[in-house]
This record gives structure tokens, C-alpha cells and sequence, in this order.
């Protein structure tokens, strides 16, 4: 299967530690809106008609009009169907959610909403640069069950730093008396280009302690297994049946298409991005000069991305098929590197199949980059 991903690039304020790309200049939301759809003109011999998922991404999706997004998803029918059983999710906050959105949502076919909850400390989001409190986001998330909603995933973001006293667990138990259907957290990160970033080259804040960022991982993975949520990738928790049908595509490095400036695409071997700014974006695709940036991926590059993916999840990592792509020599220093691995109990094989030890998620990255071959 294979997705389909809508970058809208707006917002009506701008977080703090978000790198996205994003305007907050909302002038030319109908002008996006057609270049998006004339991009999808330009481009559709890529289409095919298997595809499992449909993402509003940003930015922020609900900044659109409903005629916006149903005019995206008129022109999206003229090149694939939709079926109904098609995940189709529209990324929201807490703010923007009332009756009138929500009805129109689910009469255009958006059937999971992904909600920026990120804490439930009044004190962070303020911190945060976000528009909702507490109390918003507990009610937008009963709002859209309430309204009919059966999937719905809250972001929620762990290892701020500053607040060294954050009750990460009152702040969860509180989420999960909302009975969401999907938890991602995310672990806070200091991005170059952002408000916080400048603070970081100003020596005013500095990322949390490895200690401190392990400890609420796991008081995140107890309380959230112990509710019924399958922790079935680093930063995702799901209840059963409920797992992020588009998210899971990347993972398992299923083909997708992207629209929009900044937006990704990938079709084995070949990844392409578009421009990451609104004006040249809209240009490009106005005048048919539309060129987005392309690579063709070595069997080597494929192999690493399939172990980096791989090891992110609970599936793990395919040994049988990811060797293949290696020669016999790189398969003989793969193997050498994961054996020290293997001997500490980070990762294990079974049944062919490699994973990490869930405890030690978070050294993902680090345990990947040791794996990857270089040549």
C-alpha cells in the first residue's frame, strides 16, 4: 500500500520549537490551494489506486476553508479513487475545533483527526507559543468523539526542558480520561531555525538531561501499556485496530506521494522534494516550471534506511530481505557490528527478524548509525 501526503504550509501563530515549514501570513491560502491542485494536475501519471492513506500535514491543515479542502480532494478523485475505507486524517488544534469544522470534516470523508494537545501544563504551552490551555484541549478531544470521530491521535511532547518538577504523569492520566485512540509522543527537540534554537545559541536553554528525558520515556511507556495502548513504535501508541495506517507506510518505506511546497515523495529508488518556499512553490507551478529536487537511492543507502526504520518499530527489521541489498563483504561487517549489540541486550534476532530491546528505544539513532554501512 502507499500514501498520499498534503503539506499545508500556514499557521495562525508560530510555536516556539517548530521547524516545519510554515507561513503565518494566511493572504494566499486559495492561491496555495490551486497551485496544490495544479500540481497534482502536472504530476498525475504518478497516481496509482492503491493507496491506504490521505494526510492534511503543515503547518496547520484546519487553517483552510472547507471549500479549500474539498476542493483538494475534488481534484485528487480526477486522478485516483478514495475508498472508503481509506484513512484520511487532517492534522488540528485544540483551538480550531468546534461543531460546524467537525460536521463539515466528516461529510468530506475525514475520518482521523491529529490533534497538538503536546502537554497539559497551562505553564508549558504558554512556554510553548501554543493558542490552547488545559481545559481546550481536554474538551476538543470530547468534542470530536462526541461528533462521531473513531480515530484520533494527540500529540503530546515529553522532555521539556526548564521544568524539572513537570508531573508528566498527571498530565497523561488526565489525557487518557479522554479514552484517545492514538498517543504520539515526541521527545522535545531544540531545532537551528527556530525561536528556541536562538535561545540555545544565546546560552539561555540547553536540551534536558539524558537521565531525566529515560525516566519520563518510561513513565510514559508504563502508565500508556498499562491502559491498553500498544507501544508499537518509539514514539506511538496505539489502541488495538488503531495504528497510523500513513506513518506506517514511512516506516515500512512504502511508496508515497507528496503535494505541497517542502513536500517529500518516494517511489522506490527515487525520493524528490519540493521547494520549501510558498512564493517560488506557487510560481514554479503556475508558469509549468514545477522541479522538485531528486535522488536515487544505492542499495546501500536502502539497506540503511530499512534498519534505521526497521529499528524504530516493534516489526523490527526483515534480516532476510534487507541483506540482499549487500554484498558479501558488507554483509560480513553488518553482521560483526550487530554481535556486540546483541551480546549487551539491545538488540535480538528472532525468527530472522531484528529487533531492539523496547527498554532501550530511545538509543534508536545512535545503535542504527552504528549499523549503517558506509560503502
Amino acid at each position: 500500500m502507499s500514501g498520499i501526503y498534503v503539506h499545508i504550509p500556514f499557521c495562525k501563530k508560530a510555536c516556539h520549537y517548530c521547524d516545519f515549514h510554515f507561513t503565518t501570513n494566511l493572504a494566499n491560502t486559495k492561491k496555495m490551494t490551486d497551485s496544490i491542485c495544479k500540481e497534482m494536475e502536472i504530476r498525475k501519471k504518478e497516481f496509482s489506486s492503491n493507496y491506504n492513506s490521505l494526510y492534511f500535514g503543515g503547518g496547520t491543515p484546519s487553517v483552510l476553508a472547507i471549500s479549500e479542502i474539498k476542493q483538494i480532494l475534488d481534484h485528487l478523485s480526477k486522478y485516483t479513487t478514495l475508498s472508503q475505507q481509506i484513512e484520511v486524517t487532517v492534522e488540528i488544534n485544540p483551538e480550531d475545533i468546534n461543531e460546524v469544522l467537525l460536521s463539515a470534516y466528516r461529510e468530506l470523508g475525514v475520518n482521523r483527526l491529529s490533534i497538538g494537545v503536546q502537554s497539559l501544563n497551562d505553564e508549558i504551552l504558554n512556554w510553548m507559543n501554543r493558542s490552547h490551555n488545559q481545559e481546550k484541549a481536554i474538551q476538543s478531544i470530547l468534542l470530536a468523539k462526541k461528533m462521531g470521530f473513531e480515530n484520533i491521535n494527540v500529540d503530546f511532547i515529553y522532555g521539556v526542558p526548564g521544568y524539572p518538577n513537570r508531573n508528566i504523569k498527571e498530565e497523561l492520566s488526565s489525557l487518557l480520561s479522554t479514552k484517545p485512540f492514538h498517543i504520539s509522543c515526541y521527545h522535545f527537540t531544540i531545532e537551528d531555525k527556530t525561536y528556541f534554537g536562538h535561545l540555545k545559541k544565546q546560552n539561555k536553554l540547553k536540551e534536558i538531561r539524558d537521565t531525566q528525558s529515560e525516566e519520563e520515556f518510561k513513565i510514559i511507556t508504563y502508565l500508556l501499556c498499562t491502559n491498553r495502548y500498544v507501544h508499537y513504535e518509539i514514539s506511538n501508541f496505539s489502541l488495538p485496530g488503531k495504528v497510523s495506517k500513513h506513518n506506517t507506510n514511512y516506516w515500512k518505506k512504502n511508496n508515497y506521494l507528496g503535494f505541497g511546497p517542502s513536500a517529500h515523495s518516494y517511489h522506490y529508488p527515487y525520493r524528490s522534494w519540493n521547494v520549501s518556499n510558498n512564493v517560488q512553490y506557487i510560481q514554479q507551478v503556475s508558469t509549468n516550471s514545477f522541479h522538485p529536487q531528486k535522488e536515487k537511492l544505492s542499495d546501500i543507502d536502502h539497506f540503511n534506511e530499512l534498519v534505521m526504520l526497521g529499528l524504530r518499530t516493534s516489526e523490527g527489521v526483515n534480516l532476510l530481505e534487507a541483506l540482499k541489498l549487500l554484498n558479501e563483504k558488507n554483509k560480513s561487517d553488518f553482521k560483526v557490528n550487530i554481535d556486540r549489540f546483541l551480546h549487551d541486550g539491545l538488540l535480538k534476532i528472532k525468527n530472522d527478524i531484528l529487533v531492539m530491546n523496547k527498554e532501550k528505544w530511545l538509543l534508536s539513532e545512535f545503535i542504527s548509525r552504528e549499523l549503517f554501512i558506509l560503502n
